[in-house]
């Protein structure tokens, strides 16, 4: 049997959770802070802050959680795969049981607003579990073990999982959840419209001027006045000295199969590459089997239509699926010690705030950066702002601690090398013309696009991503449409027509 995979890419979770709409901004609007992203960060950093009295706007480039938090695998953890013994190694023990604490009360907080408004988003408490198939990771677990020991996490090492793989070790983390994030942040939208939250999408804003008080400047020409403003647009949008470029942008994919059988508990994710991540879901009393992984540096000119087949093929023969419902992928930006910074954006705006790097773990302990950034505004302490400061010092990990190295995917390289006449409809191709080069996409109509793929952010190629059909930059992560247009920023231009 060959693999059939959805022509559209959908999320799962944005698709089975009706989101409302809201106007886009049509005038200029003042108010005490400005929020700026609508994912799981900006929306309960929005509600935070509103239930402690201050006048918010809300903003979004797009529509609601159209970006990592609408492409997730909707795990709520403190079990980033293995980090808590590299933690310790590079901060010592009290940062290590902070981070732990901090997706901890994440988790907690986003029960309690399930809790406190009736939000039905199947939130239930699971077990997490990391594994490996490589008994050459044994002593890596036992470390990992060790310091859950050493932090009083609860859990431990275990050599057999209730799933058809020949597992060598696993380490499970125990009373974590998961949940439907777009039902949840529905619930917190309609919270925020009760709270007079001013709530605006496809309204990306470009630029931000400082005066006696902040000015945002929209790319629908109109302004917003503020106090304070927050920045949880996955990169920031607005970068005084290009602080971010130590990030690193990556991508994953996942494909929702519909599973009538009944899969085990726990959410489970391996340490071995290729990347594997799975979960059971359910939609209208509907199961479901999440099967993802592929985790891989965005632009490396490798097939992401193939990755996604890779998935399909491993699903397909650990588990008995073949009818995949849904496809989707999710940008990721990947701190060098995979710590989020959360705090002041830079000194010359201390009233500008951020949120970003949540290296693919960002649901929990987003929930919390909510917290500290209100705390941030307030005036507040917060035991967690000085790990989770933007401009902290990094360590460098002992030698004997040593960063796994990631072994590259067997995946082949996308062909790039057709004339525009013999591509088929939704193909694309790159050209080189005048020491430029030119990108080229023939649309469902058949109509060719022609784009300067220099990304509008800081001159990067982009690059073809022939799974999503869109334009990836390697350097930052901005993504385009095929068409040209600007998705995801740091970029806040579209990429230019060519003749």
């Amino acid at each position: 049997m060959t693999e059939e995979l959805p022509k559209e890419v959908q999320s799962f979770w944005r698709e089975t959770a009706k989101t409302p709409h809201y106007p886009k901004l049509d005038q200029n609007i003042e108010t005490d802070v400005v929020v700026v992203g609508g994912g799981i960060a900006g929306i309960l950093s929005a509600y935070t802050l509103a239930k402690e009295g201050k006048s918010v706007a809300l903003i979004e480039g797009r529509n609601f959680f159209g970006g990592t938090t609408g492409y997730t695998t909707a795990k709520l953890t403190a079990q980033h795969q293995l980090i808590y013994d590299e933690l310790i190694n590079r901060y010592g023990q009290d940062t290590a049981k902070r981070f732990y604490q901090a997706n901890m009360e994440g988790i907690a907080y986003i029960k309690q607003i399930a809790d406190e408004h009736n939000i039905n988003c199947d939130l239930c408490e699971q077990d997490a579990f990391v594994y490996t198939q490589d008994k050459n990771q044994l002593e890596t677990f036992a470390k990992e073990a060790d310091a859950y020991n050493k932090l009083g996490i609860h859990g431990g090492l275990l050599h057999d999982l209730p799933i058809n793989l020949d597992v060598a070790v696993a380490i499970q983390m125990e009373k974590q959840a998961e949940f439907q994030p777009a039902q949840f942040l529905n619930g917190v939208l309609k919270a925020l419209e009760q709270l007079n939250v001013q709530i605006y999408e496809n309204t990306m804003v470009v630029d931000i001027e400082q005066n006696d008080k902040l000015t945002l400047k929209t790319a629908t020409a109109n302004t917003i006045t503020c106090k304070n403003a927050i920045l949880a647009t996955h990169y920031p949008s607005f970068e005084p000295d290009k602080h971010y470029t130590s990030m690193k942008p990556e991508i994953s994919y996942a494909l929702a199969f519909k599973a009538p059988i009944e899969y085990p508990d726990g959410m489970y994710i391996n340490q071995d590459m290729p990347k594997r991540t799975f979960r059971k879901m359910q939609s209208n009393g509907e199961g479901y089997l999440l099967v993802g992984g592929q985790s891989h540096q965005i632009g490396d000119e490798k097939s992401e239509l193939d990755r996604y087949k890779d998935i399909y093929h491993f699903a397909r023969e650990a588990f008995d699926v073949t009818d995949v419902a849904f496809r989707w992928s999710a940008h990721d930006l990947i701190t060098n010690d995979r710590v989020p910074f959360v705090g002041e954006l830079h000194p010359d705006y201390p009233n500008v705030f951020t949120a970003t790097g949540f290296s693919k773990w960002g649901l929990a302990v987003g929930a919390t950066s909510a917290k500290v950034l209100t705390d941030a505004i307030l005036g507040r302490d917060n035991v967690y702002s000085e790990m989770f400061k933007p401009r902290r010092e990094i360590p460098d990990l002992t030698e004997t601690n040593p960063k796994q190295e990631q072994v590259k995917d067997d995946i082949d390289k996308v062909n790039l090398d057709k004339s525009p006449d013999d591509l088929q409809n939704n193909e694309a191709t790159v050209l080189e013309k005048d020491d430029k080069k030119i990108g080229v996409f023939k649309d469902d109509n058949g109509k060719l696009h022609y784009l300067n793929i220099s990304c509008t952010h800081m001159g990067c190629d982009v690059n073809w991503n022939n799974g999503d059909q869109t334009w990836d930059c390697p350097c930052h992560g901005s993504r385009f449409k095929a068409t040209g247009e600007v998705i995801e920023g740091p970029a806040v231009k579209d990429l230019a027509k060519e003749d």
